[in-house]
């Protein structure tokens, strides 16, 4: 029985905690050119960040990127404000 219990420990472990993607340079130039794309035109972003091995979602308005450290200030649709790092994107989905 305790290998049992290990392995559904395991298993669970696998489904809740992926693991980051590793991206490669042509992506993170895809996330930056469709934010900086958001940014011009005043367009709603998703994006998909790696949260600790949970996938979140985050929609909102970029509106500052701190030039050295990669933030990211996004103003979110009830009007408040969240601050995430660049390197913690998994995804970025321009709303047209």
């Amino acid at each position: 029985m305790p290998e049992h219990k290990a392995l559904n420990k395991k298993i669970g472990e696998v489904d809740y905690f992926l693991k980051k993607p590793i991206l490669d340079e042509y992506q993170v130039e895809e996330f930056e050119n469709n934010i900086h794309y958001a940014m011009e035109y005043h367009l709603p972003i998703s994006f998909i960040l790696h949260n600790d091995g949970n996938p979140k979602e985050l929609h909102g308005y970029c509106v500052y990127i701190h030039p050295v450290t990669k933030e990211l200030r996004i103003q979110k649709k009830d009007s408040s404000f969240e601050k995430i790092q660049f390197s913690d994107l998994n995804g970025v989905i321009v709303e047209d």
